[in-house]
């Protein structure tokens, strides 16, 4: 793989003077001779930051992963930290490319990471997939330049009509962030009759959040409906709104065979102010629907009385569950002994919540022991969320771990792409990050350009 030329426009001009015949030799299409004056450049002039990012560019342009991570980090060698600017323009020009890409995931999550980060320079781009062949690409466009683009309202407006129903869902989460109340009629249509349970769950959620006070008697005919996500996004949802027969609606809820069901009924409970009926539900036989009744009550003490039973349950989730809950519990002393007696756990993604739980609370030794463990022991998403939860805490083992998956070419591209969004959640950007914008599947390249323009984003 060659990337295109692009890369140049965005960010040149910070180059040094001695790095100007590398660069014109990039400009003529000559990558390795780029490649080979930067460093002729970088051998008397080490500490150069013009030729150090021309010869990052041009390992790029040549679609070379290893040399971009031997050259990133070699320049990090003589920098304090990151070069952001850098690292900016080659994740931008990276979306701006998959944006013209044939493929319809690539191009959708390219949209979705030029939104998140509101890259100003990509907005054109997005705004010509609005009248892309594929209404999934159209539709994310629409929602994405919704406020900046006349014909944009237009768009998303056909497309919570479109007869594909993943460009209707897309539709429903654009629109509900954006209009929100003033999208409530195409909201409550897709909430009562939409054919696709996802479209519906996304229709629901929304009238919840905007409280649309009018979509009851929609939303209660929902918590009928075949698909258990359907039936607790209703309940939550008229939790939220907050009117009618809250206690009657929880009840059903209640009798649901589903979990997720069943907590959203102790949110219908919690709105209808039924204290006397939350504490009844802590002794469910059912720990994490007690726990969480106790905890909509305000009684730490049936709370943690769940919890300690939720400890010994047979079922691992549970079991996890607890670890989770824990620092809900009353004072910091009881999540730590519920945390510490599930370090021992059989099951290593048990032992890896409870150790979350102890990082959380200041105890990073015994947390970080099992981080480790995890690393050799644990499956896939195991082992890559331990290296996450050390990346995050400074460990530098957590760092390598990242920086070797993210450019592992045994994996599959999937695996190697959920590396690259794990250094979202780690904070951190590694030379094998920086590296993957030359991986050869453009999922990964997307997902790393996501990445690196994210961690750039300033924190709010």
């Amino acid at each position: 793989m060659r990337v295109a030329a692009m890369f140049l426009a965005l960010g040149f001009g910070a180059c040094a003077s001695r790095a100007k015949q590398s660069v014109n030799l990039y400009e003529s299409g000559d990558y390795a001779g780029a490649a080979r004056t930067a460093d002729a450049g970088l051998a008397s002039h080490p500490g150069d930051q013009g030729l150090w990012q021309m010869r990052v560019r041009a390992a790029l342009a040549l679609g070379d992963a290893d040399g971009v991570a031997r050259a990133y980090a070699s320049y990090l060698g003589h920098r304090e930290g990151d070069d952001p600017e850098l690292l900016k323009d080659l994740a931008i020009a990276t979306l701006g490319q998959a944006l013209s890409s044939p493929s319809v995931r690539l191009k959708i999550a390219a949209i979705e990471a030029v939104a998140a980060a509101e890259i100003q320079a990509l907005a054109d781009q997005v705004a010509e997939r609005l009248g892309d062949d594929d209404d999934r690409v159209a539709a994310a466009a629409a929602t994405a330049v919704l406020r900046g683009y006349p014909q944009a309202p237009q768009v998303a407006s056909q497309m919570l009509r479109s007869e594909d129903p993943e460009a209707r869902r897309i539709a429903v989460e654009g629109v509900g962030k954006k209009v929100g109340a003033l999208a409530v009629l195409d909201l409550q249509r897709l909430a009562g009759s939409d054919p696709d349970p996802r479209v519906r769950r996304a229709a629901i959620r929304w009238l919840g959040v905007v409280k649309a006070k009018a979509a009851g008697e929609v939303l209660e005919r929902q918590l009928r409906h075949p698909d258990e996500g359907v039936r607790a996004a209703a309940a939550l949802a008229l939790a939220r709104i907050g009117q009618g027969d809250l206690a009657g609606l929880a009840k059903r809820a209640l009798a649901d065979k589903a979990l997720a069901v069943r907590l959203a009924g102790i949110e219908l409970l919690l709105a209808a102010k039924q204290t006397a009926e939350l504490i009844r539900l802590a002794d469910d036989p059912d720990p994490i629907v007690a726990a969480e009744a106790a905890f909509a009550a305000r009684r730490q003490d049936l709370a943690t009385k769940a919890l300690d039973r939720a400890v010994g349950s047979e079922g691992w989730t549970i079991r996890a569950g607890a670890a989770t809950m824990a620092s809900r519990a009353s004072g910091k002393t009881h999540a730590l002994v519920i945390a510490r007696k599930l370090l021992s756990d059989p099951e290593p993604r048990v032992r890896l919540a409870a150790a979350r739980v102890l990082a959380h609370a200041g105890e990073r030794g015994p947390a970080i022991e099992v981080f480790v463990a995890a690393l050799t022991t644990g499956a896939g998403d195991a082992a890559l969320g331990a290296a996450t939860d050390l990346a995050g805490l400074g460990d530098q083992r957590g760092l390598e771990v990242l920086d070797a998956m993210v450019r592992d070419g045994k994996s599959t591209a999937d695996q190697r792409a959920a590396a690259a969004s794990a250094h979202r959640s780690a904070r951190k950007v590694t030379p094998g990050l920086v590296a993957a914008l030359a991986d050869p599947n453009g999922v990964v390249r997307v997902e790393a350009a996501t990445a690196l323009v994210m961690l750039a984003k300033p924190a709010r």
